[in-house]
């Protein structure tokens, strides 16, 4: 049975530079093109102060729903970068030497001052509203970044709705836009489609990310998910229930979007 999501909270990350380091690279570290759902579950847990490794049951599938947007334009580079070689404690102090290892950083095309993600949460429990509290005061436990501590990030509320702006549905046939990214187990078996009805081609890239840890912080459960990389809304036909919002962003103007959650 879905699950009834009768309040939302909206807000956004921002930075001039990420990186979401992909579970199955070695040497070289590259990255996600949005932060999977255990870095935005981090992210809140950092928010609200959670120790580490304790706020995977908080923040499980099972008590609440992560969907994310891209809302910028978004390029990727290759930069060297040294790191202390260390294989004991001994080495700390640089006895060792540097390593270097090639690391992808995620930047904001040339259009675009910073990286902008728009998380929409929804929690079963108290943890909503300790969030929503948190985002509102712009008092955070830790500092929020994009992917690693080097990438200092910026945290905004957006809004937050209740049942009369949100509004679910379950329609199979008809073809829907939606403005986050899609679990590939969400889509109807060819139901992805490549053109918007205006006529303007879409480019889907597909990425496999975590999207849930165990209490021993070992990998749950992956998941595939489909972006469009120009920044259009994703076409599609859905196995189950999507979500139609309504809410107000930072500059007061009304928004009407679809969006789906991570957890399929």
């Amino acid at each position: 049975m879905e699950l009834h999501i009768d309040k939302l909270l909206i807000f956004d990350v921002q930075g001039p530079a990420a990186h979401f380091r992909k579970f199955y690279t070695n040497s070289s570290s590259l990255s996600y093109t949005f932060p999977p759902r255990t870095t935005i579950t981090g992210l809140i847990a950092g928010i609200l102060g959670r120790p580490r490794d304790s706020y995977y049951e908080e923040l499980s599938s099972k008590q609440c729903k992560i969907a994310i947007s891209i809302r910028t334009h978004l390029r990727k580079i290759m930069q060297t970068v040294n790191y202390v070689r260390t294989k004991s404690f001994g080495e700390l102090n640089l006895s060792a030497g540097h390593t270097q290892v090639p690391l992808e950083i995620v930047l904001p095309s040339k259009n675009f001052e910073k990286l902008k993600y728009r998380i929409y949460f929804y929690h079963s429990g108290k943890t909503l509203f300790k969030l929503k509290e948190a985002l509102e005061s712009g008092r955070f436990f830790y500092p929020p970044c994009l992917g690693i501590s080097e990438f200092i990030a910026e945290v905004k509320f957006i809004d937050f709705i209740k049942e009369k702006q949100i509004s679910m549905f379950l329609d199979s046939t008809t073809p829907v836009e939606v403005v986050t990214a899609v679990n590939v187990e969400q889509i109807i078996k060819g139901g992805l489609i490549f053109e918007l009805n205006s006529g303007k081609a879409l480019q889907y890239v597909k990425e496999r990310m975590p999207l849930e840890f165990d209490s021993d912080r070992k990998l749950k459960k992956a998941a595939s998910f489909i972006y469009e990389k120009n920044q259009d809304e994703i076409k599609l036909k859905i196995k189950n229930h999507y979500y139609k919002i309504e809410y107000k962003d930072s500059k007061g103007e009304t928004l009407r979007e679809n969006i789906l959650f991570m957890e399929s």
